[in-house]
């Protein structure tokens, strides 16, 4: 079975960040540092609650939207872990 859900941070990279944002300004736009939205981004961190607010705020969807993508991101792994077992 294929992973079908995607980690949030490949949305906002593809789908808020795009060609004419930087990972600096849009770290700068939503108060959190360079290598915090990086590690978003990159997969190596998830979504909190505050990370969706700030997300929310910069107009990128409602937080409650990347808390349900994240938590369908987490789910979906631990159900693959599982699995595996």
């Amino acid at each position: 079975m294929a992973m079908d859900t995607v980690h949030p941070g490949r949305i906002i990279q593809t789908g808020c960040l795009g060609d004419s944002l930087s990972v600096t300004a849009a770290a700068k736009r939503l108060g959190v540092s360079r290598n915090t939205l990086s590690r978003v981004i990159n997969g190596a961190s998830g979504i909190s609650p505050e990370m969706a607010i700030k997300l929310e705020a910069a107009g990128w969807s409602s937080a409650e939207f990347w808390l349900r993508i994240q938590t369908a991101y987490d789910l979906e792994r631990a159900r693959r872990k599982q699995d595996a077992a």
